[in-house]
């Protein structure tokens, strides 16, 4: 009796020590084991460090077939993978090596080339965005392609955008960008406007309706431009992709410099971008233009690109020659500031530095050593 009972006690405090699973001792046993073949896998087929091939196999979470494996490398090489390419992948997701080749990974793979997205093209989406694998074809994909075909008219237009923002196939949310768009043409937006918008920026695609909305009527109401100008969606663009209370800051910048509304608002319309700038960059461009050369906050605004320039590698360098230049009369027909800082750097050279390398024969080099050249 007692020994029964000593059986008892002693088959209960293991049953406790394993988490109350009589089995997990042998599935321990037999997960290391495969934990160990996982491992030497990495390391034999794809060159992985033992370090590389344990963080990888700890990610892991589909049932692990070999075989599988085999046909998934094989595959992505023919896809286009090179070995270097596959090691990126398999460390990003492992998991992919264990997807049915014929039923989830040539199919969708194989909606991408027909498209038009296929080789090198194709291995740099994936190599950014693998999720897409788990996204369905007929569910998510396909009509994921339909809609940006819709808005982008040819499949050519549908890879350029792919290729730039490759999250764009597994983004799950099919409700928020058809309601955009819905929203972009009752503003007045023509296809056209919303095509080459989305071409160069599809952060309107995702962003909310509902934030969306509000910066429409902004833009058109208190930056005054109107739907039907050619620069509303592009300044829609750069407001929604920049933080409310960033934008603030920055315009609380200009103010400081004696800016007023209509100023930032004329500068707004012409440039927009100008409120992605730095706040360092926007106060340093600001003191030189206008406390060191004295130009008014109007003529900036008038003029916006010049806060983009490069203080060190453009403006200060090109202002000094021209300056130079103008005082001592050594070119006829001198061109205005503004003009002479948009030139492209052949034609500035062409214009003010090497027609006066006789009279001033070290500015050439003084001057390319100055913008890094």
């Amino acid at each position: 009796m007692m020994l029964v009972k000593a059986r008892a006690i002693l088959s209960s405090a293991l049953l406790f020590k394993f988490d109350g699973n009589p089995f997990l001792f042998h599935y321990s046993t037999t997960a290391v084991s495969t934990s160990n073949l996982l491992v030497n896998y990495f390391i034999n087929s794809l060159g992985f460090s033992k370090e590389e091939a344990i963080s990888s196999s700890a990610k892991v979470t589909r049932n692990i077939s070999f075989k599988n494996a085999d046909l998934a490398l094989n595959f992505l090489k023919q896809t286009g993978f090179n070995d270097t390419n596959l090691k990126i992948l398999v460390s990003k997701s492992p998991d992919l090596l264990f997807y049915d080749v014929e039923r989830t990974l040539k199919p969708k793979l194989q909606c991408l080339s027909e498209l038009g997205l296929s080789g090198p093209d194709l291995v740099k989406v994936l190599l950014r965005d693998w999720t897409l694998v788990n996204r369905g074809l007929d569910t998510h994909i396909k009509p994921l392609l339909n809609r940006l075909r819709n808005v982008l008219g040819s499949d050519e237009n549908v890879v350029k955008v792919i290729k730039k923002t490759s999250w764009l196939i597994s983004h799950n949310n099919h409700g928020t960008m058809e309601a955009n768009l819905n929203l972009l043409r009752s503003f007045g937006c023509s296809n056209d406007k919303i095509k080459n918008t989305v071409i160069r920026n599809t952060h309107l695609l995702k962003i909310s309706t509902k934030k969306l909305e509000k910066m429409l009527h902004r833009v058109e109401k208190e930056v005054g431009v109107s739907p039907d100008s050619a620069r509303f969606l592009h300044i829609v663009v750069v407001l929604t992709c920049c933080n409310q209370k960033n934008v603030e800051t920055k315009l609380g910048i200009f103010k400081s410099f004696g800016w007023s509304d209509s100023d930032t608002l004329t500068m707004l319309q012409k440039l927009p971008c100008c409120v992605g700038l730095s706040e360092a960059k926007i106060r340093t461009a600001l003191t030189f233009l206008m406390k060191e050369l004295g130009y008014e906050s109007i003529y900036i605004a008038s003029r916006p690109s010049l806060l983009a320039y490069s203080l060190e590698k453009r403006l200060i360098p090109r202002y000094e020659i021209w300056k130079l230049v103008n005082e001592k009369n050594l070119i006829k027909s001198s061109q205005e500031f503004y003009t002479v800082m948009t030139w492209s750097e052949s034609k500035f050279l062409e214009k003010y530095v090497l027609p006066v390398k006789a009279e001033l024969p070290d500015l050439y080099d003084l001057y390319i050593k100055r913008i890094g050249k």
